[in-house]
């Protein structure tokens, strides 16, 4: 499998002070905006009429889904190209350019399809993909656990919530909590616009295509294939796991206080026996979506300063999963792989998109180029 490093290679020598490649502001002008757009509509298409036909066969009401998903995506949207609309100006007005403010304005105009994507797109399918997550109690359940928790034992050598503790201990639990979720959830929707606000089209194209495929085939095809529901949830579904992991269970609870994994957990476990998709609900472990996400950053941020930060990230969502009983090792493992097919599989369209793009204008400047007699 190759992947294509030019997506992130700079077009010309820039000077010292500038973003880097994968945050440049200059867009190539190689394609259409509706073919860096089609992709990701496209899969966000399918993922909300497979996730309407799930929901209806299990019975779900999927209505208070819709408004906090748009609501939050486009007030991020909006405060990113605030930030963008900032920066953009501080960085003329210390070059002394003329009309700052023109410029700039220009320059949000001209991004304005793309951001169609983490404000609209995104969240739709966001959408989707928690409505099918949700009915997989009602419709298939869970019976992979016992497995997943045995591979996991054979490659590691022990269950990962001990491996995970033995390494990162129980003194800043908190820490590794707020990163896992706080952490993870601010850098999902940040990320988002700031490809669509500093990065190329192609860029935006490949990142957003190979993420919505990667939650598409994982989240949602491998979800309800291989479904299990993660370490600290699994006794809930499979009692002949109680004794496995129900002393995961009591050292979270002495562990940590009222903060965001005992809510979420206790959320979680919970809204699996409603027929109500609420924002943020279901249950499902592999593969995983945290790890996959994570994956992504890492592919989009190759030869840029973005690297070393994306893999330290992925390192610790990685090691989390396990710290916190969500998921099991393979369920990260599984995910990058997909994660890495699916951005493999998206550079290559691109690529050949751009390529026949450019020999189709070489032909047409032939053509125009020829005098007649």
């Amino acid at each position: 499998m190759t992947i294509d490093h030019s997506i992130n290679a700079r077009r010309e020598p820039a000077p010292a002070d500038a973003l880097p490649a994968m945050m440049s502001p200059d867009a190539p002008a190689d394609l259409p905006r509706v073919f860096v757009l089609l992709p990701s509509v496209g899969l966000c298409t399918a993922m909300i009429l497979l996730a309407a036909a799930l929901a209806k066969a299990a019975a779900l009401d999927i209505r208070q889904l819709i408004v906090p998903y748009l609501a939050s995506a486009c007030a991020i949207t909006l405060l990113g190209i605030l930030g963008f609309i900032f920066l953009q100006v501080a960085k003329l007005a210390r070059v002394g350019a003329d009309d700052a403010i023109g410029k700039v304005k220009k320059q949000v105009l001209d991004r304005a399809s793309l951001l169609v994507l983490p404000a609209i797109v995104l969240p739709l399918f966001l959408i989707g993909y928690t409505a099918a997550k949700c009915a997989i109690p009602f419709l298939v359940g869970y019976s992979w656990d016992t497995f997943f928790a045995n591979a996991d034992r054979y490659i590691f050598g022990d269950d990962v919530w001990h491996l995970s503790r033995r390494f990162l201990g129980n003194s800043n639990s908190h820490l590794w909590e707020w990163l896992y979720t706080v952490g993870w959830g601010g850098a999902f929707f940040i990320v988002a616009n700031a490809i669509s606000l500093f990065g190329s089209k192609r860029l935006a194209g490949v990142y957003f295509t190979a993420m919505l495929a990667t939650w598409l085939i994982g989240g949602c095809f491998m979800a309800y294939a291989f479904s299990a529901a993660g370490p600290v949830f699994a006794q809930q579904f499979d009692p002949g796991l109680y004794g496995r992991f129900n002393p995961l269970r009591e050292t979270l609870a002495s562990s940590l206080g009222d903060g965001p994994i005992k809510f979420t957990q206790q959320y979680l476990a919970t809204m699996a026996h409603v027929h109500v998709a609420t924002k943020g609900g279901g249950i499902s472990a592999m593969p995983s979506m945290h790890m996959a996400t994570a994956s992504i950053y890492v592919l989009a941020a190759r030869g840029t300063k973005w690297l070393s930060p994306a893999i330290v990230f992925w390192m610790i969502i990685f090691v989390a999963s396990g710290y916190f009983g969500y998921h099991y090792w393979v369920d990260g493992i599984a995910a990058a792989a997909v994660a890495l097919l699916c951005w493999a599989s998206t550079e290559r369209l691109y690529r050949l998109a751009s390529s026949d793009r450019r020999a189709s204008l070489s032909f047409s400047d032939i053509r125009t180029s020829i005098t007649p007699i």
